[in-house]
């Protein structure tokens, strides 16, 4: 799903989970994009982005995730406030607390219950939860401990979303939120450990169709899920592997989403396959009854298939899958069919996109009431405006 609704996210279904704040709806399209625009970030370690209303003035802005560029600096979190002419100044920085190469990501949701849209920030110093106050992002609270990334969900069952955390590679904090809108460590879910793969995204979402909030992670080899039982504990984790190439050794994939793109209502796990033609690829673990499929539908990619997303681009209440392409400087769409399948990419130009897990989100960013995407480009974000 979408980051800017992902969450991230995440990042991220999460979000679903954690009462996203409404928007007004969007207009149908038919998923073409005008030639990307640019908006500078001042920095070469921009990482990760969503599109959110942060400012409550009921228009999308663009929330960028900064990374420390050296050990002098530490993470930021830059808002592109969208302004009543649906341009775009300056941007506000606020100064977050992880350090030297966090690889920061982004979840954005109603974290605090207020009906005003949050941010939570993973880093090597933890997860930094910016809440909004007075039509801004107040100074960022932070849950430490170091984090690869952030989910929003209610895991507790008392009506606040809670943080989930990616810690490290085979282990998944869950931070419960208190009245106060604190946080307290909860419980530690574990799962396998593969020696030398780093882990980038974590994922709370119902993966079964029990409507039990479910923890998946993602890294470089496949994905584990454990599913949640009746009783609150998880059950033995299951994995979802990339494709072995020719010597037996598993394919790189460097993104993951979680969202319904098959269009029974069930949210899938989508993860893309990095490599050039015939090798990259995108493939989709569909949900049916009782879990994921074992075996994925794989969908051809344009080369070096990095971060996606999913949600709906043309106002046919499907989600579309949006995907970057880190060495060839480009960002793909594949729109949902009536059928539940994915149709065939277009590709988009964008400079400097780069191998981020985080670096696409959707949202109308343009104020023409369609769906746009925004993607990490280097040095700037790219926008892609829907026509």
């Amino acid at each position: 799903m979408d980051r800017g609704v992902r969450v991230g996210i995440a990042t991220t279904l999460a979000i679903a989970a954690g009462a996203a704040v409404p928007m007004p709806a969007e207009a149908a399209s038919g998923g073409t994009f005008a030639a990307a625009k640019y908006l500078a970030t001042g920095s070469t370690a921009t990482n990760a982005v969503a599109v959110a209303d942060v400012t409550g003035d009921g228009r999308r802005d663009i929330v960028v995730g900064i990374d420390a560029v050296d050990g002098t600096q530490t993470s930021s979190v830059l808002v592109f406030a969208q302004r009543a002419d649906h341009t775009y100044g300056a941007p506000t920085r606020i100064k977050a607390h992880g350090g030297y190469n966090s690889d920061v990501q982004l979840a954005v949701a109603d974290i605090d219950g207020d009906g005003r849209t949050d941010v939570a920030m993973s880093s090597s110093a933890g997860v930094d939860v910016l809440f909004q106050r007075g039509g801004r992002l107040a100074a960022p609270l932070l849950v430490s401990g170091g984090a690869e990334d952030v989910a929003i969900a209610d895991m507790t069952g008392d009506g606040r979303p809670d943080l989930v955390v990616g810690a490290r590679q085979g282990e998944v904090r869950i931070y419960r939120q208190t009245a106060v809108h604190a946080f307290q460590a909860y419980r530690t879910i574990t799962g396998p450990l593969i020696a030398g793969v780093p882990v980038d995204q974590v994922f709370a979402a119902d993966l079964n169709g029990d409507a039990r909030i479910d923890i998946a992670q993602f890294y470089g080899h496949g994905t584990w899920v454990r599913l949640r039982r009746a009783d609150g504990s998880f059950g033995p984790a299951t994995t979802y592997r990339t494709p072995a190439d020719d010597s037996g050794s598993r394919r790189i994939a460097l993104g993951a989403a979680v969202g319904d793109v098959t269009g029974d209502g069930r949210a899938d796990l989508v993860t893309s396959v990095d490599g050039n033609t015939p090798d990259a690829a995108v493939q989709v673990f569909a949900q049916g009854a009782g879990g994921l499929a074992t075996t994925p539908t794989r969908y051809s990619a344009y080369d070096s298939a990095a971060g996606l997303t999913v949600g709906d681009l043309t106002g046919d209440g499907r989600k579309d899958l949006v995907v970057a392409h880190h060495n060839w400087l480009a960002v793909s769409v594949y729109l949902q069919r009536s059928t539940g399948k994915l149709g065939g990419y277009t590709a988009n130009r964008v400079d400097g996109v780069g191998p981020q897990a985080d670096s696409v989100a959707i949202g109308d960013v343009t104020g023409d009431g369609k769906p746009d995407v925004v993607a990490v480009a280097y040095d700037k974000v790219a926008i892609l405006r829907q026509l």
